[in-house]
């Protein structure tokens, strides 16, 4: 009997899993103005932390896709190609978590992961693990909140990831990462 349990218990666990709320975005009438990107991380490098807002308008910035747009409607786009979960509570004024920004620089250069992504998919834990891996973000928790120097710094590995196919030896400890 209690195997039959064991069994429903896994089989509602796995059912639940596909079925993610849907989340909020708090703050989404703030702007995301086009900005020069020298300028952008300039500013973003002099903080303590970097807003999910902020956060947000790097990765279009790095995607190519800078257009003047709400933090709502900025959200909505990324979640639609998967690069934002769509089960995320978002707040304009909140700082981003490793976590986070590891699943949108993940899901924006479109790494392929090891065997627990490739059969759990992407999470902002095992999304951490593979970008520490790559040497594209430094060691840390998920819920850690990211540094300025470190966002702009993840910004341009990724950047770099996405343009030559590896982290140069500068920005990581071994060879070329691919």
């Amino acid at each position: 009997m209690n195997r039959v349990f064991r069994v429903l218990g896994v089989a509602l666990m796995l059912a639940a899993a596909g079925c993610q709320p849907a989340g909020q975005v708090v703050g989404g009438q703030v702007k995301l103005a086009p900005t020069d990107s020298a300028a952008f991380l300039d500013r973003i490098a002099a903080r303590t932390s970097v807003t999910e807002s902020d956060a947000v308008a790097g990765i279009l910035l790095m995607l190519d896709r800078q257009e003047e747009t709400t933090f709502a409607e900025a959200v909505a786009k990324l979640a639609e190609d998967r690069i934002i979960s769509s089960s995320w509570n978002l707040q304009a004024d909140r700082a981003i978590t490793k976590g986070k920004l590891a699943y949108m620089v993940y899901q924006a250069c479109r790494l392929k992961g090891g065997l627990t992504v490739s059969l759990w998919g992407p999470s902002q834990r095992y999304c951490l693990k593979e970008l520490q891996y790559r040497g594209l973000m430094t060691p840390g928790v998920p819920y850690n909140a990211v540094t300025g120097l470190e966002y702009v710094a993840v910004l341009s590995r990724a950047d770099e990831l996405r343009q030559t196919g590896t982290v140069s030896r500068v920005m990581s400890p071994g060879e070329g990462v691919r």
